[in-house]
């Protein structure tokens, strides 16, 4: 794995608090060393490969640092957040990771409020039925789908998806309508990216 992806794995059990950069620094170490004391590991600071092993089984069952234990920026307790209730057209397993469970349980990251209403606004303007391509990603599944280390799937802040009989410049001229929107783009003519800030 590489830096990136240890910490973003260590930020969503609750051991990283700091921004996610790629960097090791003092933070990360730090947070590998109490991952490594709650797991009871060899402590060295250092995610070595019984580390990495240890610590895409914590996220996979979803073995969370005790003193946190909902999922970062989740805005929920441990269940599914409230603001689902008025989400009419999706819901939050449809932004699951990609992966199918070989490096993550599914959601490394919860699926963000901003862009889920704002993929269910596309929904009502269209009236066309669709499914997410891609929603939330765990850090690797993205790499392997050639995704940016920085990407905003890696968040729940992003989503691709192709609105049927609509071309990907129709959808990008009502996304720019929208506010709270970050960067978004035509994949291929007919899917696009959209992300939030």
């Amino acid at each position: 794995m590489t830096i990136l992806q240890i910490q973003c794995l260590l930020q969503y059990l609750g051991y990283y608090t700091i921004t996610v950069d790629g960097i090791w620094g003092q933070g990360s170490e730090q947070a590998t060393t109490d991952f490594q004391k709650a797991e009871g590991l060899e402590v060295d600071g250092i995610p070595g490969k019984l580390s990495q092993a240890a610590l895409l089984d914590a996220v996979a069952k979803g073995r969370f640092k005790a003193t946190d234990t909902t999922q970062p920026d989740s805005g929920d307790t441990g269940t599914e957040a409230l603001w689902w209730k008025d989400i009419k057209y999706f819901t939050r397993e449809e932004f699951r990771c990609k992966c199918g469970g070989k490096y993550c349980n599914g959601f490394p990251a919860e699926p963000q409020e901003g862009m889920v209403r704002a993929v269910d606004n596309v929904r009502e303007h269209f009236g066309k039925a669709f499914t997410p391509n891609s929603g939330v990603r765990c850090p690797t599944h993205n790499a392997n789908v050639g995704g940016v280390s920085n990407s905003r799937h890696l968040y729940g802040k992003a989503v691709d998806f192709h609105v049927p009989g609509k071309t990907a410049a129709q959808v990008l001229a009502y996304l720019a309508t929208l506010p709270g929107l970050g960067y978004c783009y035509d994949i291929d003519g007919t899917s696009v990216h959209m992300d939030i800030e």
